[in-house]
């Protein structure tokens, strides 16, 4: 019989950057394409202009994409994490 802890492999998961990064622009973009579709774009008080929500708007959709990417991007590359590093880590000082 042999021993299946050996070959297998771990991988970051959550604790990618990738995906953190992912999503803190997933939630900005979220929030933005609200903001887009909820805020009355009113007017300007320093100008007398009208605002525009269409900033809002195409703004959270290209956060939403860039998260999107970056998700793909982790699933497709995985980082792999080596598991001789970690079996040496946890071993006392003097075992070393």
């Amino acid at each position: 019989m042999s021993d299946n802890t050996q070959n297998t492999v771990h991988k970051a998961g959550a604790f990618d950057i990738r995906n953190i990064i992912a999503a803190l622009l997933g939630i900005y973009g979220i929030v933005l394409l609200i903001c887009a579709a909820v805020l009355d774009p009113g007017v300007n008080p320093d100008t007398g202009a009208d605002k525009s929500s269409a900033d809002n708007l195409w703004t959270g959709v290209v956060l939403v994409v860039v998260a999107a990417l970056f998700v793909l991007w982790s699933r497709l590359n995985p980082v792999v994490v080596d598991e001789s590093l970690i079996d040496e880590d946890a071993l006392p000082e003097g075992d070393k």
